[in-house]
């Protein structure tokens, strides 16, 4: 997860340079061969594909931390970087420096990040049949224990064992090359299907099992490049939909904000009502991503909106037309009564005359 934000948000390190844009003859370097200004760093900077997209997150920042500011804490923020540094260990430096960002341009990330979140949080309504999609979905916490191994048919000699009545978390001590889970006999942090660090097919394979039950093939494992037996040792009981239906909403949040269009559009949407006027010239297409995206999107939405009115124009049509042949119908219906009365009673008179 932490190395996605690294790699997505690594433009942000050049913004301490950006941070003295100016036009002007004040030098910011000078040397014995000749000075580099402000006007000529600037000149560079904003031809850049770092510099246009920097002042992009820059304006972004401005405009949703105006409105979305105070649902944003530092605390959370913090709780966050925390969080990925543990995640990274000693190699977390190294990380930020190979990304070209600092610890304060990360921190940026991470709250620019979170400013999208509620900027789209704020634009999504989810209807009651999408969180209760989402809830069918939802794998509640599981606890596992698990044996990496370096190939397929390792990993099927392991499961060859367990089928004998071999011990799990002997095996996992004695075969597993995963060095954070084999000196606890293999045991794994619990984890639910929203759990983004995580493999598909290793969390679909989990919960598929039951309690005591491991994996009979062996699951293979890209990251990890090899193949994992997986025992389950938990599971927790999956609550009521209407106990979940908050977390459902973050689950459908989190969906969106992996869709980068989806996100960018409603960014766009935030940049067109707060009225950005891009001074410089050259600098006009910065935002052009976002804004174009929302216009798409715009656009998307009005033909659906007129497709689903035509629909329902067409149902009433044919609704009003199912009406009239119904009335036509029972009009001729009444007509042919009449008409069989008359006759009825033209028979009546003419016995009668006869008489």
């Amino acid at each position: 997860m932490w190395k996605k934000v690294l790699g997505v948000l690594v433009v942000i390190a050049v913004g301490v340079g950006l941070a003295a844009w100016g036009i002007g003859p004040k030098s910011l370097v000078t040397t014995d061969a000749g000075n580099v200004s402000q006007a000529e760093y600037y000149k560079k900077l904003k031809s850049s594909p770092e510099g246009q997209e920097e002042l992009a997150n820059m304006i972004i920042q401005k405009v949703l931390d105006d409105k979305y500011g105070d649902k944003v804490s530092k605390k959370s923020i913090e709780s966050q970087y925390d969080d990925a540094k543990s995640q990274y260990g000693s190699q977390f430096s190294q990380a930020l420096s190979q990304n070209g960002m600092t610890e304060d341009s990360f921190r940026d990330s991470l709250r620019i990040q979170a400013l999208e979140k509620q900027a789209v949080i704020a634009d999504k309504h989810y209807s009651n049949k999408q969180l209760r999609q989402a809830y069918k979905e939802y794998q509640p916490k599981v606890n596992v224990s698990v044996i990496l191994t370096s190939s397929e048919d390792d990993a099927k000699k392991v499961i060859s064992e367990l089928d004998k009545g071999g011990d799990f978390a002997k095996l996992a001590k004695e075969k597993s090359t995963d060095t954070n889970t084999k000196k606890n006999g293999g045991k794994m942090t619990g984890f639910d299907s929203t759990d983004t660090n995580l493999e598909d097919d290793f969390k679909t394979a989990a919960f598929k099992l039951k309690k005591g039950e491991y994996t009979k093939t062996p699951v293979k494992s890209n990251s990890s490049q090899g193949y994992f037996v997986i025992k389950m040792n938990s599971k927790s009981d999956k609550k009521s939909f209407n106990s979940l239906k908050t977390k459902m909403k973050n689950i459908l949040v989190e969906k969106t904000m992996s869709d980068t269009s989806e996100v960018q559009a409603i960014v766009g949407e935030e940049l067109g009502k707060a009225n950005v006027n891009i001074k410089d010239s050259t600098l006009q297409n910065v935002l052009s991503t976002y804004t174009q995206a929302a216009a798409t999107a715009k656009t998307s939405k009005n033909s659906s909106s007129s497709e689903s009115s035509s629909s329902s124009s067409e149902a009433s049509s044919s609704s009003d037309s199912s009406s009239s042949a119904s009335s036509e119908s029972s009009s001729s219906d009444s007509s042919s009564s009449a008409s069989s009365e008359s006759s009825s009673s033209d028979s009546s008179s003419s016995s009668d005359d006869n008489k």
